[in-house]
């Protein structure tokens, strides 16, 4: 599936789809210049992406893992209580700095809700380094509701941090929101208009 962010200001392809372990080592090598690590949200993304990638080795130990939307579906038929843990990537073949631009660390809870435990940009775009590259993580969340519709799912859930917390807010059209991520409803919704106006292709 693939949705559009600006690269300078210009609309730009990107593919949004399920990541396997062999992307892991990949996220794990983001690098920008020491200079770009004193931005605390660029130390907050490198951080997150550590974390997520840490986590989800544990979970292709622990926890079933889909792949794909059919794979997903085809766990939880089979379990309709499992935890699954799904990793979900942007990718750029055109930005040199590395093939994958964003991630979504998720799991879905036995409930049938989506937990967001880790959402990740490349530093050096959260940096603001050349080139100048925006709609990243408002694409990703976007996506994340456009999937979640998918699967039936009606509720998103997660933990902000005080640098992402006005994002949220802002994409979501939700005032206000503090340490507690929920997007059901009209957020879902706002979500799923979001991704169907970048969205071009589909998503297996």
């Amino acid at each position: 599936m693939h949705f559009q962010v600006l690269v300078e200001g210009r609309p730009r392809r990107v593919n949004f789809e399920f990541g396997k372990s062999r992307d892991l080592r990949s996220i794990s090598h983001w690098r920008v210049p020491p200079k770009a690590m004193r931005n605390p949200a660029v130390r907050d993304t490198v951080e997150f992406a550590r974390l997520a990638t840490k986590r989800h080795r544990h979970y292709l130990r622990s926890i079933p893992t889909a792949s794909s939307i059919s794979q997903f579906q085809r766990i939880v038929r089979k379990n309709e209580v499992a935890e699954v843990a799904v990793l979900l990537l942007v990718r750029a073949s055109w930005f040199k700095r590395s093939p994958i631009i964003g991630l979504a660390q998720c799991r879905r809870s036995f409930c049938h809700h989506l937990l967001l435990e880790f959402l990740s940009v490349h530093p050096a775009i959260v940096g603001n380094l050349d080139p100048r590259i925006s709609g990243v993580g408002k694409g990703l969340v976007y996506a994340l509701g456009s999937l979640a519709d998918r699967l039936n799912i009606k509720l998103i859930w997660g933990e902000p941090t005080a640098h992402s917390a006005p994002f949220y807010s802002h994409i979501l059209g939700t005032p206000g929101i503090d340490d507690r991520l929920s997007i059901s409803g009209n957020a879902l919704k706002r979500c799923q208009k979001g991704f169907r106006e970048i969205f071009d292709g589909q998503l297996d």
